[in-house]
């Protein structure tokens, strides 16, 4: 499941933000906190295998600009994928996703 107001790595994260935005702005609370089967009727819900990112790379031009799009958000995605809602806490990720090195 790859809906774009959460799981597109190309869209705006805020207001002033580079990146399209056809799918809203989606900062990385947002993508963060989406659930993916509270979109589905109950009766879909165990047809879900996993959730999965895309980025269109052809507005994209510089690895500055990738990365500025696509960190934290992979990272929010990839939580996501396997931390149950009840454990989810955006303090606690926010702070653990400054730990890792600025690409």
């Amino acid at each position: 499941m790859t809906p774009g107001q959460a799981y597109y790595l190309d869209m705006a994260q805020a207001e002033a933000w580079g990146g399209a935005s056809w799918a809203d702005v989606t900062p990385p609370e947002r993508t963060y906190a989406y659930e993916a089967e509270a979109e589905l009727p109950e009766a879909l819900s165990d047809k879900i295998r996993g959730i999965q990112a895309c980025i269109w790379s052809g507005n994209v031009a510089s690895r500055a600009t990738f990365n500025r799009l696509v960190f934290p958000r992979l990272p929010a995605i990839a939580e996501a994928a396997w931390t149950p809602l009840t454990r989810k806490d955006w303090d606690r990720f926010a702070a653990i996703v400054r730990m890792w090195p600025t690409l």
